[in-house]
């Protein structure tokens, strides 16, 4: 992962996954896994609805790669 080369880095998932992902990084030695956790699911979605949410959510998205772990 990138966090191990001093490159910050953030997991996007959908909420369902959520636990998954930081449990699962917990035990790889990520415990502070930053995390963007987006609806679930996003595959029903409509193409111009998944376009419109990730606008809304990418400044939430760079600021957990920016923030100091």
């Amino acid at each position: 992962m990138c966090e191990r080369e001093g490159i910050p880095a953030a997991v996007v998932v959908t909420a369902v996954f959520e636990n998954l992902g930081r449990t699962a990084a917990r035990a790889q030695g990520y415990p502070t896994l930053r995390l963007l956790a987006l609806p679930h699911p996003m595959e029903s979605r409509p193409e111009a609805e998944v376009r419109a949410l990730a606008r809304q959510r990418f400044d939430e998205l760079i600021g957990l790669i920016a923030e100091e772990v």
